[in-house]
Protein backbone atom coordinates (compact mmCIF):
# COMPACT_ATOMS: atom_id res chain seq x y z
CA UNK A 1 0.00 0.00 0.00
CA UNK A 2 2.72 2.67 0.71
CA UNK A 3 4.15 1.19 -2.90
CA UNK A 4 0.99 3.01 -4.27
CA UNK A 5 1.63 6.35 -2.36
CA UNK A 6 4.94 6.51 -3.42
CA UNK A 7 4.21 5.92 -7.23
CA UNK A 8 1.12 8.82 -6.79
CA UNK A 9 3.64 11.11 -5.51
CA UNK A 10 2.68 11.61 -2.17
CA UNK A 11 3.98 10.53 1.21
CA UNK A 12 2.19 7.72 3.15
CA UNK A 13 1.80 10.39 5.94
CA UNK A 14 -0.87 12.07 3.23
CA UNK A 15 -4.24 11.69 4.19
CA UNK A 16 -6.80 10.06 1.47
CA UNK A 17 -9.77 8.37 1.57
CA UNK A 18 -12.84 7.09 -0.41
CA UNK A 19 -16.15 7.23 1.40
CA UNK A 20 -17.74 4.39 0.95
CA UNK A 21 -21.33 5.79 0.48
CA UNK A 22 -20.68 7.95 -2.53
CA UNK A 23 -22.15 6.10 -5.39
CA UNK A 24 -19.09 5.25 -7.32
CA UNK A 25 -14.82 6.50 -7.20
CA UNK A 26 -12.44 6.91 -9.61
CA UNK A 27 -9.21 6.86 -8.43
CA UNK A 28 -5.70 8.06 -10.90
CA UNK A 29 -2.48 5.83 -9.38
CA UNK A 30 0.78 6.01 -11.55
CA UNK A 31 -0.13 4.52 -14.92
CA UNK A 32 -2.72 2.50 -13.30
CA UNK A 33 -6.58 4.04 -13.19
CA UNK A 34 -9.60 2.69 -10.81
CA UNK A 35 -13.17 2.96 -11.05
CA UNK A 36 -14.64 1.44 -7.68
CA UNK A 37 -18.31 1.36 -7.28
CA UNK A 38 -20.27 -1.40 -4.66
CA UNK A 39 -20.55 -4.23 -7.79
CA UNK A 40 -16.63 -4.54 -8.11
CA UNK A 41 -14.07 -2.28 -9.90
CA UNK A 42 -12.31 -1.66 -12.68
CA UNK A 43 -8.75 -1.11 -13.16
CA UNK A 44 -7.10 0.12 -16.38
CA UNK A 45 -3.35 -0.14 -16.78
CA UNK A 46 -1.20 1.38 -19.28
CA UNK A 47 1.10 -1.06 -20.44
CA UNK A 48 4.48 0.05 -21.50
CA UNK A 49 3.52 -0.46 -25.09
CA UNK A 50 0.73 2.62 -24.69
CA UNK A 51 -1.99 0.32 -25.07
CA UNK A 52 -4.69 0.33 -22.42
CA UNK A 53 -6.25 -2.96 -20.50
CA UNK A 54 -8.88 -3.36 -18.64
CA UNK A 55 -10.24 -5.43 -16.09
CA UNK A 56 -13.79 -5.64 -14.27
CA UNK A 57 -13.66 -7.36 -11.35
CA UNK A 58 -15.98 -8.28 -9.28
CA UNK A 59 -16.32 -7.66 -5.57
CA UNK A 60 -16.77 -11.46 -4.84
CA UNK A 61 -13.78 -11.85 -6.43
CA UNK A 62 -11.52 -9.42 -3.82
CA UNK A 63 -10.50 -11.73 -0.52
CA UNK A 64 -11.51 -8.46 1.62
CA UNK A 65 -11.18 -5.16 3.23
CA UNK A 66 -7.65 -5.25 4.50
CA UNK A 67 -5.79 -3.04 6.94
CA UNK A 68 -2.44 -2.72 7.50
CA UNK A 69 -0.01 -0.33 9.64
CA UNK A 70 2.78 1.22 8.50
CA UNK A 71 5.22 3.67 10.39
CA UNK A 72 6.34 6.55 8.38
CA UNK A 73 9.58 8.51 8.39
CA UNK A 74 8.69 10.26 11.42
CA UNK A 75 7.40 7.99 13.62
CA UNK A 76 3.94 8.92 13.41
CA UNK A 77 1.43 4.98 12.56
CA UNK A 78 -0.32 5.19 9.34
CA UNK A 79 -3.14 2.99 8.85
CA UNK A 80 -3.83 2.01 5.05
CA UNK A 81 -7.39 0.04 3.88
CA UNK A 82 -6.80 -2.06 0.64
CA UNK A 83 -9.43 -4.23 -1.32
CA UNK A 84 -7.29 -7.20 -1.34
CA UNK A 85 -7.04 -9.07 -4.15
CA UNK A 86 -4.61 -12.22 -4.64
CA UNK A 87 -3.07 -10.08 -7.51
CA UNK A 88 -1.37 -7.22 -5.91
CA UNK A 89 -1.04 -5.48 -8.55
CA UNK A 90 -5.36 -5.44 -8.48
CA UNK A 91 -5.74 -4.14 -5.17
CA UNK A 92 -7.69 -1.02 -4.83
CA UNK A 93 -6.62 1.79 -1.97
CA UNK A 94 -9.16 2.97 -0.20
CA UNK A 95 -7.60 5.11 3.16
CA UNK A 96 -4.53 6.19 4.21
CA UNK A 97 -5.21 8.26 8.05
CA UNK A 98 -4.07 8.61 11.09
CA UNK A 99 -7.30 8.69 13.06
CA UNK A 100 -8.29 5.22 14.20
CA UNK A 101 -11.76 6.02 14.70
CA UNK A 102 -12.20 6.98 11.40
CA UNK A 103 -10.34 4.05 10.52
CA UNK A 104 -12.34 1.87 12.31
CA UNK A 105 -15.51 3.09 10.92
CA UNK A 106 -14.74 3.29 7.25
CA UNK A 107 -13.28 -0.24 7.21
CA UNK A 108 -16.85 -1.46 9.25
CA UNK A 109 -18.64 0.24 6.17
CA UNK A 110 -16.33 -0.72 3.56
CA UNK A 111 -17.09 -4.36 4.63
CA UNK A 112 -20.83 -4.20 5.23
CA UNK A 113 -21.23 -2.13 1.91
CA UNK A 114 -19.23 -4.92 -0.28
CA UNK A 115 -20.39 -7.79 1.83
CA UNK A 116 -16.92 -8.90 1.90
CA UNK A 117 -14.60 -10.03 5.43
CA UNK A 118 -12.45 -7.36 7.40
CA UNK A 119 -8.78 -8.87 7.17
CA UNK A 120 -5.99 -7.74 9.18
CA UNK A 121 -2.14 -7.55 7.66
CA UNK A 122 0.23 -9.00 9.69
CA UNK A 123 3.94 -7.95 9.79
CA UNK A 124 4.28 -11.23 8.26
CA UNK A 125 2.36 -9.73 5.14
CA UNK A 126 -0.39 -12.62 5.32
CA UNK A 127 -4.13 -11.43 5.65
CA UNK A 128 -5.75 -12.73 9.02
CA UNK A 129 -10.02 -12.76 9.30
CA UNK A 130 -11.21 -10.41 11.73
CA UNK A 131 -13.58 -12.15 13.87
CA UNK A 132 -16.43 -10.46 15.79
CA UNK A 133 -16.06 -11.57 19.93
CA UNK A 134 -18.29 -11.81 22.45
CA UNK A 135 -15.88 -13.20 25.49
CA UNK A 136 -15.44 -16.44 24.50
CA UNK A 137 -18.15 -16.75 22.40
CA UNK A 138 -17.77 -16.23 18.46
CA UNK A 139 -21.03 -13.70 17.10
CA UNK A 140 -21.89 -14.47 13.54
CA UNK A 141 -25.43 -14.95 12.05
CA UNK A 142 -26.96 -18.21 12.86
CA UNK A 143 -27.10 -20.60 10.42
CA UNK A 144 -31.16 -22.26 9.17
CA UNK A 145 -31.77 -25.22 10.83
CA UNK A 146 -34.04 -27.24 7.82
CA UNK A 147 -33.26 -26.08 4.60
CA UNK A 148 -36.43 -24.14 3.48
CA UNK A 149 -37.65 -24.84 -0.50
CA UNK A 150 -39.27 -21.71 -0.96
CA UNK A 151 -38.87 -21.69 -4.80
CA UNK A 152 -41.43 -25.07 -5.23
CA UNK A 153 -44.65 -24.75 -5.38
CA UNK A 154 -45.71 -27.94 -5.17
CA UNK A 155 -48.64 -29.67 -2.73
CA UNK A 156 -46.70 -32.13 -0.56
CA UNK A 157 -46.75 -35.71 -0.78
CA UNK A 158 -49.43 -36.13 1.90
CA UNK A 159 -51.86 -33.72 0.43
CA UNK A 160 -51.18 -35.60 -3.00
CA UNK A 161 -52.19 -38.84 -1.58
CA UNK A 162 -55.63 -37.29 -0.62
CA UNK A 163 -58.76 -38.10 -3.43
CA UNK A 164 -61.54 -36.03 -3.57
CA UNK A 165 -64.42 -37.02 -1.59
CA UNK A 166 -67.91 -37.89 -3.20
CA UNK A 167 -71.09 -36.21 -1.77
CA UNK A 168 -73.56 -38.69 -1.16
CA UNK A 169 -77.46 -37.74 -1.00
CA UNK A 170 -78.35 -34.45 0.44
CA UNK A 171 -81.05 -34.29 3.04
CA UNK A 172 -83.11 -31.28 3.41
CA UNK A 173 -84.36 -30.44 6.56
CA UNK A 174 -87.68 -28.18 7.82
CA UNK A 175 -87.81 -26.43 11.21
CA UNK A 176 -90.11 -29.10 12.14
CA UNK A 177 -87.45 -31.91 11.79
CA UNK A 178 -85.15 -30.35 14.27
CA UNK A 179 -86.84 -30.55 17.38
CA UNK A 180 -84.91 -28.52 20.57
CA UNK A 181 -84.61 -30.74 23.61
CA UNK A 182 -83.84 -28.88 27.19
Amino acid sequence: MANLAKENGASPSTSFRLDPYQVSHLLNVGNKSYKLDRNGAIVTKTLSSGLEMRLAIPSAAYEGIAARAVEDIAGNMVVTLELLHKDPSLCVPLLFANDMEDIAADWHSWSRLLKLPMLLIGVDGQPTEVQNMLGELMVATPRERRRRITTVRHRPNFLRRRKMGVVGMVEKLTPADIIARI
